[in-house]
């Protein structure tokens, strides 16, 4: 007898492999569905049920009722007759589906033995699927494994769920392992074909090195620093363009390191390979330029529509612009992607080549700088303009603005107040025209009225009094002579009328008896010898 709960108990051991539940479940309905097809019997169908937490599995054969008179040319494998079916169960009639339970005791060796060829295939198909699941979002990433098996020309890695193989040609330089190593792989490249999911994985690679400093430089995880491209050869050299986006941050400095502390945790892992870290250029002489270092660069000739360069450096610089077996400029042309001729300042001079020298050149960048930077202040300027008027088409339609009745009630409440205050203006400037001195004459009806011939006496009298002084009279005139001159005009505006009869202050009589005197010219009557001495003084 069959033990449920132990068969249906294996099935979450399969979740350790990475194979859902459901996944298995599902693999061993196709694999008891198999057992009742038969080759050239495809259409044979089979209800199977699994309920795991209730240890059950439930089979059926489905078939067709049909009449017994086709009992001669009847199907066996979707068809049974009414008689037939009525033994089963009775209620059923022609043209029913017929569910016929099969016990699981009922499977004979031969049909286990197939239920186990079919069921062992699926979860191998499922298990190659997962396997490819779980790697395909990690192409292009660094993978640790463990050596499991070295061979003359490969070695086989294990990463978890599955193995890979490391080629020799893929190593760095001659590079060996032991068993049990563990040792950090670039997966290069995922497949997935009939066989199974091909992971093809290196240490040779550019992105191996692109992955190290990412996780030895904290600028380069951070995108600070940014690795533009990478040239390598395995084991012996390699030269890696770099720049940065914080134009504080000194990127050269940052991947190496302080004292190099960096840079030797990462050629650490590389065996006896040596790195270059260069700055990337805009300008492409200036980049060939970088890039032929250690080499001292004094100038660069382009030609552009044969993308190649000609590098003029100092005189007896050229072996250390080619490198040792030619590896120096053979990196740089990979970095840049030019073709480079290398030659020294004394043969370019006597071949008449013209180069741009480095100052040159790092004019020219400035210009490319200016210039992108220009660009990308008009595209977000047209990008703005666009978003603003999109944004306004959206909000506020042209129809509903011209058919808006508020701003013309607005516009005729300002046009009604405008013209209730310009009366206001006109009288405020009209009361400004008017003099001061007609401003300030008032008239008080409580005093009592004066008449001429009084006042002419009272002139007299003060006339007679200035004579019998006379010194105190040339004090009265030092004291006028201090005072502003008073116009004409003002005077004569300042005289009261007499047909008004207006009433005087003390004041008033005093400038009156003034006036007086100096239209008498009472001076003439003055001896002013007797003062001389005022003046010598």
């Amino acid at each position: 007898m069959v033990n449920l709960k132990e068969f249906l108990k294996a099935i979450d051991e399969f979740e350790n492999y990475g194979i859902a539940k459901e996944v298995t479940i599902q693999a061993l309905k196709e694999a008891f569905s198999s057992l009742f097809k038969k080759k050239g019997y495809e259409d044979t169908r089979v209800d199977v049920q699994i309920d795991a937490d209730a240890a059950k599995i439930d089979i059926n054969l489905i078939k067709t009722v049909v009449e017994d008179s086709r009992e001669d040319d009847l199907d066996d494998n979707v068809e049974i007759t009414l008689s037939e079916a009525r033994e089963i169960n009775s209620e059923v009639n022609v043209g029913d589906d017929l569910y016929i339970k099969v016990e699981l005791d009922d499977f004979k060796k031969a049909d286990a033995l197939k239920f186990k060829s079919v069921f062992k295939q699926k979860i191998k198909e499922e298990e190659k699927q997962a396997v490819y699941q779980a790697f395909a979002d990690k192409k292009g990433e660094l993978i640790t494994g463990v050596v499991e098996k070295v061979e003359p020309n490969f070695t086989i890695i294990n990463i978890g769920r599955t193995t890979v193989t490391l080629p020799n040609n893929r190593k760095i330089g001659d590079e060996t392992f032991s068993v049990g190593d563990n040792i950090k792989i670039y997966l290069s490249e995922i497949n997935s074909s009939s066989g199974g999911p091909q992971l093809m994985v290196t240490r040779a690679d550019g992105g191996f090195l692109k992955r190290l400093f990412e996780e030895e430089v904290h600028e380069v995880y951070t995108g600070t620093v940014v690795i533009k491209d990478v040239a390598r050869s395995a084991g012996e050299r390699s030269k890696i363009s770099v720049y940065s986006i914080n134009p504080n941050v000194d990127p050269i400095g940052a991947c190496i390191g302080p004292a190099g502390t960096k840079i030797q945790k990462i050629c650490a892992q590389l065996g006896r390979e040596k790195i270059d870290v260069v700055q990337y250029h805009e300008y492409p002489g200036l980049f060939i330029a970088e890039a032929l270092k250690p080499a001292e660069v004094i100038g660069v000739s382009l030609n552009e529509e044969a993308h190649s360069a000609i590098a003029v450096v100092k005189n007896d610089s050229l072996r250390v612009a080619i490198g040792r077996k030619g590896i120096n400029v053979v990196l740089a042309v990979k970095l840049t992607g030019w073709k480079i001729d290398i030659k020294e300042q004394d043969v370019a001079l006597s071949e008449g080549i013209s180069y741009l020298t480095m100052d040159q050149m790092l004019r020219k960048e400035e210009e490319i700088d200016l210039e992108k930077r220009r660009q990308e202040i008009l595209k977000a300027n047209e990008e703005e303009k666009l978003r603003l008027q999109a944004q306004a088409s959206e909000e506020v339609p042209l129809d509903e603005v011209k058919e808006e009745p508020v701003e013309e009630t607005e516009k005729v409440e300002l046009e009604e107040e405008l013209k209730e205050e310009k009366p206001v203006e006109e009288v405020k400037e009209t009361k400004e025209e008017i003099p001061f001195e007609e401003q300030k004459v008032e008239v008080n009806l409580s005093q009592p009225r004066v008449s001429l011939a009084d006042l002419e006496n009272q002139i007299e009298q003060e006339k007679n009094k200035n004579k019998v002084q006379p010194k105190k009279k040339f004090v009265k005139k030092e004291e006028e002579e201090e005072k502003p001159q008073v116009k004409e005009e003002e005077k004569e505006e300042a005289k009261p009328s007499f047909n008004a009869m207006p009433i005087y202050s003390d004041e008033e009589l005093e400038e009156l008896d003034e006036e007086e005197e100096e239209e008498n010219s009472y001076d003439d009557d003055i001896d002013y010898s007797d003062y001389d001495k005022y003046y010598e003084e």
